[in-house]
Protein backbone atom coordinates (compact mmCIF):
# COMPACT_ATOMS: atom_id res chain seq x y z
CA UNK A 1 0.00 0.00 0.00
CA UNK A 2 1.54 3.29 -1.12
CA UNK A 3 0.90 6.90 -0.17
CA UNK A 4 -0.35 7.45 -3.72
CA UNK A 5 -2.98 4.75 -3.26
CA UNK A 6 -4.11 6.31 0.02
CA UNK A 7 -4.26 9.71 -1.66
CA UNK A 8 -6.47 8.28 -4.40
CA UNK A 9 -8.74 6.73 -1.78
CA UNK A 10 -9.04 10.02 0.11
CA UNK A 11 -9.38 12.14 -3.09
CA UNK A 12 -6.61 14.50 -1.97
CA UNK A 13 -7.13 16.72 -5.01
CA UNK A 14 -10.41 17.90 -3.45
CA UNK A 15 -8.81 19.02 -0.16
CA UNK A 16 -8.35 22.67 -1.26
CA UNK A 17 -12.05 22.97 -2.07
CA UNK A 18 -13.05 21.65 1.37
CA UNK A 19 -10.69 24.10 3.07
CA UNK A 20 -11.96 26.92 0.84
CA UNK A 21 -15.47 26.45 2.26
CA UNK A 22 -14.32 27.03 5.81
CA UNK A 23 -11.75 29.76 5.09
CA UNK A 24 -14.15 31.84 3.01
CA UNK A 25 -16.87 31.36 5.60
CA UNK A 26 -14.61 32.40 8.47
CA UNK A 27 -13.61 35.73 6.97
CA UNK A 28 -17.16 36.59 5.83
CA UNK A 29 -18.74 35.55 9.12
CA UNK A 30 -16.17 37.66 10.97
CA UNK A 31 -17.04 40.80 9.01
CA UNK A 32 -13.85 40.83 6.96
CA UNK A 33 -11.38 39.85 9.69
CA UNK A 34 -9.38 36.64 10.03
CA UNK A 35 -9.51 35.77 13.76
CA UNK A 36 -6.33 35.87 15.81
CA UNK A 37 -5.22 32.59 17.33
CA UNK A 38 -5.55 28.91 16.50
CA UNK A 39 -9.36 28.81 16.38
CA UNK A 40 -9.93 28.85 12.62
CA UNK A 41 -7.06 26.44 12.02
CA UNK A 42 -8.76 23.84 14.22
CA UNK A 43 -11.86 24.25 12.05
CA UNK A 44 -9.82 23.75 8.88
CA UNK A 45 -8.29 20.57 10.29
CA UNK A 46 -11.68 19.31 11.39
CA UNK A 47 -13.16 19.92 7.94
CA UNK A 48 -10.30 18.06 6.23
CA UNK A 49 -10.72 15.03 8.49
CA UNK A 50 -14.49 14.77 8.03
CA UNK A 51 -14.27 15.36 4.28
CA UNK A 52 -11.64 12.74 3.55
CA UNK A 53 -13.02 10.28 6.06
CA UNK A 54 -16.31 10.44 4.16
CA UNK A 55 -14.48 9.85 0.89
CA UNK A 56 -12.86 6.70 2.26
CA UNK A 57 -16.16 5.45 3.70
CA UNK A 58 -17.85 6.07 0.35
CA UNK A 59 -15.32 3.88 -1.47
CA UNK A 60 -15.59 1.18 1.21
CA UNK A 61 -19.39 1.16 0.85
CA UNK A 62 -19.19 0.97 -2.97
CA UNK A 63 -16.38 -1.58 -3.14
CA UNK A 64 -18.48 -4.39 -4.63
CA UNK A 65 -20.12 -2.11 -7.19
CA UNK A 66 -16.67 -0.74 -8.12
CA UNK A 67 -15.32 -4.25 -8.74
CA UNK A 68 -17.65 -4.43 -11.73
CA UNK A 69 -17.60 -0.81 -12.91
CA UNK A 70 -14.29 0.73 -11.78
CA UNK A 71 -11.89 -2.11 -10.95
CA UNK A 72 -8.84 0.18 -10.95
CA UNK A 73 -9.99 2.08 -7.86
CA UNK A 74 -7.84 1.53 -4.74
CA UNK A 75 -10.07 -1.00 -2.94
CA UNK A 76 -11.24 -3.25 -5.81
CA UNK A 77 -7.74 -3.26 -7.31
CA UNK A 78 -6.33 -4.51 -4.00
CA UNK A 79 -4.06 -1.47 -3.57
CA UNK A 80 -5.82 -0.59 -0.29
CA UNK A 81 -7.40 -3.39 1.81
CA UNK A 82 -11.09 -2.85 2.53
CA UNK A 83 -10.51 -3.15 6.29
CA UNK A 84 -7.82 -0.49 6.18
CA UNK A 85 -10.11 1.86 4.25
CA UNK A 86 -12.91 1.37 6.81
CA UNK A 87 -10.55 1.93 9.74
CA UNK A 88 -9.17 5.10 8.17
CA UNK A 89 -12.67 6.37 7.40
CA UNK A 90 -13.94 5.90 10.95
CA UNK A 91 -10.73 7.35 12.40
CA UNK A 92 -11.00 10.55 10.35
CA UNK A 93 -14.74 10.96 10.87
CA UNK A 94 -14.19 10.71 14.62
CA UNK A 95 -11.10 12.90 14.65
CA UNK A 96 -12.89 15.79 12.94
CA UNK A 97 -15.20 16.62 15.89
CA UNK A 98 -12.31 16.17 18.33
CA UNK A 99 -10.27 18.78 16.49
CA UNK A 100 -13.28 21.12 16.37
CA UNK A 101 -13.62 20.69 20.15
CA UNK A 102 -10.29 22.50 20.52
CA UNK A 103 -12.12 25.48 19.04
CA UNK A 104 -15.40 25.29 20.94
CA UNK A 105 -18.11 22.89 22.05
CA UNK A 106 -20.49 24.36 19.48
CA UNK A 107 -17.98 23.72 16.71
CA UNK A 108 -17.55 20.12 17.87
CA UNK A 109 -21.30 19.55 17.74
CA UNK A 110 -21.47 21.13 14.27
CA UNK A 111 -18.60 18.93 13.06
CA UNK A 112 -20.24 15.86 14.56
CA UNK A 113 -23.39 16.72 12.64
CA UNK A 114 -21.34 16.91 9.43
CA UNK A 115 -19.78 13.52 10.16
CA UNK A 116 -23.21 11.97 10.67
CA UNK A 117 -24.58 13.55 7.50
CA UNK A 118 -21.63 12.30 5.48
CA UNK A 119 -21.86 8.79 6.95
CA UNK A 120 -25.60 8.76 6.27
CA UNK A 121 -24.98 9.52 2.62
CA UNK A 122 -22.26 6.91 2.32
CA UNK A 123 -24.16 4.09 4.04
CA UNK A 124 -27.90 4.58 3.53
CA UNK A 125 -28.63 7.90 1.85
CA UNK A 126 -28.55 6.98 -1.81
CA UNK A 127 -31.23 7.75 -4.35
CA UNK A 128 -31.95 10.27 -7.09
CA UNK A 129 -33.01 13.00 -4.66
CA UNK A 130 -31.94 12.00 -1.15
CA UNK A 131 -28.31 11.47 -2.14
CA UNK A 132 -27.82 14.89 -3.77
CA UNK A 133 -29.72 16.56 -0.90
CA UNK A 134 -27.40 14.98 1.67
CA UNK A 135 -24.31 15.96 -0.30
CA UNK A 136 -25.61 19.53 -0.62
CA UNK A 137 -26.24 19.63 3.13
CA UNK A 138 -22.71 18.37 3.81
CA UNK A 139 -21.00 21.02 1.67
CA UNK A 140 -23.30 23.83 2.80
CA UNK A 141 -22.69 22.73 6.37
CA UNK A 142 -18.94 22.85 5.74
CA UNK A 143 -19.28 26.46 4.60
CA UNK A 144 -21.51 27.12 7.60
CA UNK A 145 -18.81 25.81 9.94
CA UNK A 146 -16.76 28.87 9.01
CA UNK A 147 -19.65 31.30 8.62
CA UNK A 148 -21.32 30.69 11.97
CA UNK A 149 -18.54 29.38 14.18
CA UNK A 150 -15.35 30.94 12.88
CA UNK A 151 -15.12 33.51 15.66
CA UNK A 152 -15.80 31.04 18.44
CA UNK A 153 -19.29 32.40 19.05
CA UNK A 154 -22.45 31.07 17.44
CA UNK A 155 -23.34 33.63 14.79
CA UNK A 156 -19.74 34.41 13.83
CA UNK A 157 -20.22 38.17 14.34
CA UNK A 158 -22.69 38.70 11.49
CA UNK A 159 -26.50 38.30 11.63
CA UNK A 160 -27.25 34.64 11.09
CA UNK A 161 -30.32 35.16 8.91
CA UNK A 162 -28.35 37.20 6.38
CA UNK A 163 -25.55 34.67 6.13
CA UNK A 164 -28.10 32.18 4.86
CA UNK A 165 -27.95 33.69 1.35
CA UNK A 166 -24.45 32.43 0.43
CA UNK A 167 -25.22 29.19 2.26
CA UNK A 168 -28.36 28.60 0.18
CA UNK A 169 -26.65 29.43 -3.12
CA UNK A 170 -23.79 27.07 -2.36
CA UNK A 171 -26.13 24.29 -1.29
CA UNK A 172 -28.17 24.64 -4.49
CA UNK A 173 -25.00 24.60 -6.58
CA UNK A 174 -23.80 21.38 -4.95
CA UNK A 175 -27.28 19.86 -5.30
CA UNK A 176 -27.31 20.38 -9.07
CA UNK A 177 -23.72 19.21 -9.51
CA UNK A 178 -24.47 16.10 -7.44
CA UNK A 179 -27.45 15.31 -9.65
CA UNK A 180 -25.17 15.68 -12.66
CA UNK A 181 -22.71 13.31 -11.02
CA UNK A 182 -25.38 10.59 -10.89
CA UNK A 183 -25.43 10.64 -14.69
CA UNK A 184 -21.65 10.18 -14.76
CA UNK A 185 -22.15 6.51 -13.89
CA UNK A 186 -25.19 6.20 -16.10
CA UNK A 187 -27.60 6.17 -13.18
CA UNK A 188 -31.22 6.49 -14.24
CA UNK A 189 -33.27 9.40 -12.95
CA UNK A 190 -35.71 7.16 -11.07
CA UNK A 191 -33.26 4.91 -9.25
CA UNK A 192 -30.01 3.00 -9.37
CA UNK A 193 -31.11 0.39 -11.88
CA UNK A 194 -28.99 1.97 -14.59
CA UNK A 195 -25.82 2.20 -12.53
CA UNK A 196 -22.76 1.11 -14.41
CA UNK A 197 -24.40 1.36 -17.82
CA UNK A 198 -23.91 4.04 -20.44
CA UNK A 199 -27.12 5.92 -21.04
CA UNK A 200 -27.78 6.84 -24.63
CA UNK A 201 -27.93 10.49 -25.62
CA UNK A 202 -31.68 10.06 -26.07
CA UNK A 203 -32.02 8.79 -22.49
CA UNK A 204 -29.96 11.68 -21.14
CA UNK A 205 -32.01 14.17 -23.10
CA UNK A 206 -31.76 17.73 -21.82
CA UNK A 207 -31.16 16.79 -18.18
CA UNK A 208 -27.41 17.55 -18.13
CA UNK A 209 -27.98 20.91 -19.82
CA UNK A 210 -30.59 21.92 -17.26
CA UNK A 211 -28.46 20.81 -14.31
CA UNK A 212 -25.31 22.59 -15.50
CA UNK A 213 -27.08 25.83 -16.43
CA UNK A 214 -28.90 26.02 -13.09
CA UNK A 215 -25.61 25.43 -11.26
CA UNK A 216 -24.04 28.24 -13.30
CA UNK A 217 -26.89 30.52 -12.27
CA UNK A 218 -26.00 30.01 -8.61
CA UNK A 219 -22.48 31.22 -9.40
CA UNK A 220 -23.83 34.30 -11.16
CA UNK A 221 -25.83 35.29 -8.09
CA UNK A 222 -23.05 35.07 -5.48
CA UNK A 223 -21.64 38.61 -6.00
CA UNK A 224 -25.21 39.96 -5.73
CA UNK A 225 -26.06 38.70 -2.24
CA UNK A 226 -27.84 41.37 -0.16
CA UNK A 227 -25.73 43.63 2.06
CA UNK A 228 -26.07 43.22 5.79
CA UNK A 229 -25.24 45.36 8.78
CA UNK A 230 -22.73 45.80 10.29
CA UNK A 231 -20.93 44.63 7.14
CA UNK A 232 -21.66 46.88 4.18
CA UNK A 233 -20.38 45.22 1.02
CA UNK A 234 -18.61 47.92 -1.01
CA UNK A 235 -18.85 48.01 -4.78
CA UNK A 236 -15.16 47.16 -5.16
CA UNK A 237 -15.64 43.97 -3.13
CA UNK A 238 -18.59 42.97 -5.29
CA UNK A 239 -16.49 43.69 -8.38
CA UNK A 240 -13.74 41.32 -7.21
CA UNK A 241 -16.33 38.64 -6.44
CA UNK A 242 -17.87 39.14 -9.89
CA UNK A 243 -14.46 38.80 -11.58
CA UNK A 244 -14.09 35.46 -9.81
CA UNK A 245 -17.62 34.11 -10.22
CA UNK A 246 -18.93 35.33 -13.55
CA UNK A 247 -16.23 33.94 -15.88
CA UNK A 248 -16.58 30.61 -14.06
CA UNK A 249 -20.34 30.75 -14.57
CA UNK A 250 -19.96 31.63 -18.25
CA UNK A 251 -17.66 28.64 -18.69
CA UNK A 252 -20.36 26.36 -17.33
CA UNK A 253 -23.02 27.94 -19.54
CA UNK A 254 -20.82 27.39 -22.58
CA UNK A 255 -20.29 23.75 -21.58
CA UNK A 256 -24.03 23.32 -21.11
CA UNK A 257 -25.17 24.79 -24.42
CA UNK A 258 -22.45 23.83 -26.87
CA UNK A 259 -23.75 21.69 -29.69
CA UNK A 260 -23.77 17.94 -29.86
CA UNK A 261 -25.34 15.09 -27.95
CA UNK A 262 -24.63 14.36 -24.33
CA UNK A 263 -22.59 11.23 -23.71
CA UNK A 264 -21.06 9.76 -20.58
CA UNK A 265 -17.70 11.25 -21.58
CA UNK A 266 -19.20 14.70 -21.96
CA UNK A 267 -20.92 14.40 -18.59
CA UNK A 268 -17.60 13.41 -16.98
CA UNK A 269 -15.70 16.35 -18.46
CA UNK A 270 -18.45 18.80 -17.47
CA UNK A 271 -18.51 17.31 -13.99
CA UNK A 272 -14.81 18.09 -13.73
CA UNK A 273 -15.48 21.72 -14.66
CA UNK A 274 -18.20 21.97 -12.02
CA UNK A 275 -16.05 20.41 -9.29
CA UNK A 276 -13.18 22.81 -9.99
CA UNK A 277 -15.58 25.68 -9.38
CA UNK A 278 -16.41 24.61 -5.83
CA UNK A 279 -13.51 26.69 -4.51
CA UNK A 280 -14.83 29.76 -6.32
CA UNK A 281 -17.67 30.00 -3.81
CA UNK A 282 -15.26 30.23 -0.91
CA UNK A 283 -13.12 32.78 -2.74
CA UNK A 284 -16.21 34.89 -3.48
CA UNK A 285 -17.29 34.81 0.17
CA UNK A 286 -13.84 36.01 1.16
CA UNK A 287 -13.84 38.74 -1.50
CA UNK A 288 -17.26 40.00 -0.40
CA UNK A 289 -15.86 40.43 3.12
CA UNK A 290 -13.15 42.83 1.92
CA UNK A 291 -13.44 46.37 3.16
CA UNK A 292 -10.71 48.94 3.53
CA UNK A 293 -8.44 49.20 5.45
CA UNK A 294 -8.76 45.52 6.35
CA UNK A 295 -7.49 43.27 3.55
CA UNK A 296 -7.99 39.86 5.16
CA UNK A 297 -10.75 39.05 2.69
CA UNK A 298 -8.52 39.61 -0.32
CA UNK A 299 -5.69 37.61 1.24
CA UNK A 300 -7.96 34.64 1.94
CA UNK A 301 -9.47 34.83 -1.57
CA UNK A 302 -5.97 34.80 -3.08
CA UNK A 303 -4.97 31.83 -0.90
CA UNK A 304 -8.06 29.92 -2.07
CA UNK A 305 -7.14 30.58 -5.71
CA UNK A 306 -3.63 29.27 -5.06
CA UNK A 307 -5.24 26.17 -3.56
CA UNK A 308 -7.40 25.82 -6.65
CA UNK A 309 -4.29 25.80 -8.82
CA UNK A 310 -2.77 23.15 -6.57
CA UNK A 311 -5.95 21.08 -6.84
CA UNK A 312 -5.78 21.14 -10.64
CA UNK A 313 -2.26 19.73 -10.46
CA UNK A 314 -3.16 17.12 -7.85
CA UNK A 315 -6.11 15.79 -9.83
CA UNK A 316 -3.69 14.26 -12.36
CA UNK A 317 -2.49 11.93 -9.63
CA UNK A 318 -5.58 11.80 -7.41
CA UNK A 319 -8.69 11.94 -9.65
CA UNK A 320 -11.50 13.91 -7.96
CA UNK A 321 -14.45 11.91 -9.26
Amino acid sequence: MSLRDLGRLLRLSLLPSALADVAGGVVLGNLGHWPVGAGPWWLLGSSACVYHGAMALNDWRDREHDRATRPTRPIPSGAVPAGTALFLALLLLGLGPLLALQHSREAALWSLGLSLLAASYDLVGRGPLLGPLLLAACRAGNLGLGLFLGSGELGGGAPTRLLLAPLALYGLYVLRVSQLGRLEDGEAALGNSGAGQDLSSAALGGRPRGLVSSAATMLLLVPLIPPFEPLVIPLEARAVAAVLAWPAAVGLFLAAFRGGDWSRGRVESTMGLALRRLSIFGACCAALAWRRPVHDGLIVAAAILVGLGLAVRLRRVFPPS
